[in-house]
């Protein structure tokens, strides 16, 4: 059995739809998903079969109006007009905030409302499980769709949601819960008790990431974003969309074994990284190992690439062939930078 554990992080989940489309790609069918927090919410979703619903929501959700802040404080926030204006709208916000005593939670509601399909959930093929956190005795919830009624999956999933800034409602079983990541945010021994042998963990960076010991040895295999998937709450829906790609070329260069951290290369055989390398002086191969931090030939070629990919800006998103890149720097113009020099000095033949 392959099983998929999906961390909480807030608006950072836009990462894990990413992910999601890019395990379809590569044809990996999962029998469970398990989640905390934003992770329960992308679970719910993805284990009723409506993963193209969870992609129109995160490419297209103002995270801002669905917490209800004032539009025009959001839209200054977007545009990053810190002006007067600004913070005496976010003075506003904090004030209203206060009076309800926390964030409602009316537009998360909504949002479930929308978006989620309990008959498609329960009759589903792929398992599904949320970890949440009880706030009376801090006791730790985890719970698959067997074990929970119709009426009350919605009431599961934003327990697992509930963060302390939120308006406090009492939810299943008339008890107060908050956020299962304060607890375990990633709840692969769910997985490993319904018998899956192969995880996949799709990871959010979170600011708290408190996460249980796997209960026996699986294999489990991560995705974890290369850069900065920015704050909790975005509310830029570009940002999210960014991250969404993020998430899918993460999880394809793990699942595909491309090279490179930041950027995806097509894998080549070492001898091509020796080929290339071979003109090098033994002595400029070490200065650029201590800079760049690496042991072999075919590292220190695919770190100085995305250097020089950096520095220009290149796209993210796409798998680019080593031997097409640098035979494009070979025709700039040349630079005094050490990292570009040992760039144009590669020999392709």
């Amino acid at each position: 059995m392959i099983g998929l554990a999906l961390q909480g992080g807030g608006s950072r989940g836009a990462y894990q739809i990413g992910a999601y489309y890019a395990f379809k790609k590569a044809h990996i069918h999962f029998d469970a998903v398990v989640g905390t927090s934003i992770g329960a919410f992308n679970g719910s979703l993805i284990a009723s079969g409506k993963e193209k619903e969870l992609l129109d929501f995160w490419s297209h959700v103002s995270i801002g109006e669905v917490l209800e802040f004032d539009k025009k404080y959001i839209q200054k926030k977007i545009n990053k007009e810190y002006d007067f204006d600004y913070f005496k709208l976010g003075f506003k916000n904090i004030l209203s905030i206060l009076k309800s005593r926390g964030i409602r939670i009316d537009g998360l509601k909504k949002v479930l409302d929308t978006y989620l399909d309990e008959d498609k959930l329960l009759k589903g093929k792929m398992d599904f499980g949320i970890c949440t956190v009880r706030l009376k005795d801090f006791k730790p919830f985890y719970v698959f769709k067997e074990n929970m009624k119709k009426e009350q999956i919605k009431d599961y999933i934003l327990a697992s949601c509930y963060l302390p800034i939120f308006h406090m409602e009492k939810k299943v079983d008339d008890h107060y819960y908050i956020d299962g990541g304060f607890y375990d945010n990633t709840p692969v021994n769910m997985l490993i008790q319904k018998g899956c042998e192969k995880i996949y963990v799709v990871e959010l960076n979170p600011l708290i990431n408190i996460n249980r010991k796997p209960s026996k040895e699986v294999e489990i295999i991560k995705i974890t974003p290369k850069r900065s998937l920015g704050g909790v709450l975005i509310f830029d829906t570009k940002s999210l969309v960014e991250n969404i790609k993020m998430g899918y070329y993460d999880t394809l260069r793990v699942l595909k074994k491309l090279d490179g951290e930041y950027y995806c290369f097509k894998r080549m055989p070492n001898f091509f990284y020796t080929l290339l390398t071979r003109k090098i002086p033994e002595k400029e191969m070490n200065r650029l190992k201590g800079f760049f931090n690496a042991k072999t030939n075919r590292e220190v070629v695919i770190q100085a690439l995305e250097y020089w990919m950096k520095v220009e800006n290149t796209n993210y998103y796409q798998i680019y062939s080593p031997y097409k890149m640098i035979k494009k720097i070979r025709k700039e113009k040349e630079k005094k930078h050490f990292v570009f020099k040992f760039l144009q000095q590669l020999k392709l033949l």
